[in-house]
């Protein structure tokens, strides 16, 4: 999902007359002069992959990750792709660069960092995550916190514009650094008119299916669901007894998916873990869903891509977020059919809701013109446009 937002700006950038220099890590199938892969040899180290010794540079960003920014990865990647960067401009000398760079993951923000002290060129940097501040500290240390601070707060003396993804980490970065609060903008995740997914034909199948595609971790987990349903069942609720979900991804193993309420679930046959699949596939289950499961307890501030995916299908959204949450208010006027799990509800409220989830027509609906309006990746390339032109005309 993170590589979706930045490949809609470079897509209708282009589009609009801009030229577009692409540095990624990720392998590309097809062959794009635009699109520069730099292979970050160390994540087969920190993935485990078989065979793989650690180099003098893996010793090196080891450190980096214990001393200061634990998890993270691509940090001594950050250099060569600071390294390209320079090129880029060296052999294009007639033309004004404007760097982007979208975090996470760490790597492509110091690049951001580092091209900008030594190069002195605009630099816009996208946040789709907070930088470990603010929200979600319960899973970040206070070493961590320590380095995730003056990190942020050189980005936020370095940078041209900082980009939140949503309205909420703005408004905490306009309290942190009042001085540099005319540098913040909002472009919120989106969809993609020309790519958006739409709801296929239901097959046939026995029971009701709900599908969560996406990776589960930092306090991710859809406990409250499982728990709700489990007694559903146990008092004969139908709708119950005709509901299974189907979790789709990498899991944490902090979720707690190894559990006993979770393999019971397992051997009754009502949930389904499966590894993650290629975005193709994900999608199609998508579409083929009754339902469209959301999970996000841990923070009422984000929004994850793929609730806008949801809303584009237009089937019933069930969501575990917590109470008034960015989430919960964007539902509020997609037109789509919905209901919210808070994680404070208790076992009463909690099956109550779950029960109206389930018994919501599956018949997918449009989103209103609301959503159309604020969400459409055309109009936010049309603002990142105006940052871009704003930035390069003032340095």
């Amino acid at each position: 999902m993170g590589a979706l937002r930045p490949f809609r700006f470079y897509k209708h950038l282009k589009r609009l007359g801009y030229t577009c220099h692409v540095i990624t890590a990720s392998p590309q199938e097809i062959a794009n002069n635009d699109v520069h892969v730099i292979h970050d040899e160390l994540r087969a180290v920190w993935e485990g992959e078989p065979g793989q010794a650690m180099s003098f540079r893996a010793y090196e960003e080891l450190l980096v990750r214990k001393l200061m920014f634990p998890g993270h990865i691509g940090i001594m990647w950050s250099l060569k792709a600071a390294a390209l960067c320079r090129n880029i401009m060296r052999n294009n000398p007639r033309d004004r660069f404007v760097l982007f760079s979208t975090y996470p993951p760490l790597g492509a923000l110091l690049t951001g960092l580092l091209v900008s002290m030594r190069e002195r060129i605009p630099w816009i940097a996208d946040f789709r995550d907070p930088l470990g501040i603010g929200m979600g500290e319960a899973h970040v240390s206070g070493w961590m916190q320590f380095w995730n601070r003056r990190l942020e707060s050189s980005v936020f003396r370095r940078a041209s514009t900082v980009v939140a993804n949503v309205d909420g980490a703005a408004d905490m970065w306009r309290k942190r650094y009042p001085s540099a609060s005319a540098k913040l903008q909002v472009i919120y995740n989106g969809f993609d008119p020309d790519e958006a997914p739409r709801a296929r034909d239901i097959p046939d199948r026995q029971r009701k299916l709900i599908v969560h595609a996406g990776g589960l971790y930092h306090g991710r987990s859809p406990q409250i669901l499982i728990e709700s349903l489990s007694r559903l069942r146990a008092t004969g609720a139908p709708e119950a007894l005709t509901a299974s979900i189907r979790l789709i991804g990498d899991f944490d193993a902090k979720v707690g998916l190894t559990t006993p309420p979770y393999q019971q679930a397992q051997n009754e046959g009502w949930l389904e873990l499966r590894p993650a699949v290629p975005r193709s596939e994900a999608l199609r289950v998508l579409e083929e869903a009754d339902g469209l499961l959301l999970v996000q307890p841990q923070t009422d501030v984000q929004v994850p891509g793929k609730l806008f995916e949801y809303i584009c299908i237009g089937r019933p959204v069930l969501a575990v977020v917590p109470r008034d949450s960015a989430v919960e208010r964007i539902l509020q006027s997609s037109g789509i059919a919905y209901r919210c799990l808070y994680p404070t509800d208790d076992q009463q409220s909690a099956d109550r809701k779950l029960l109206e989830y389930l018994r919501l027509s599956t018949a997918p609906v449009p989103f209103s013109d609301w959503f159309q309006r604020n969400f459409n990746a055309i109009a936010q390339v049309n603002q990142l446009a105006g940052i871009v032109d704003e930035v390069s005309h003032h340095r």
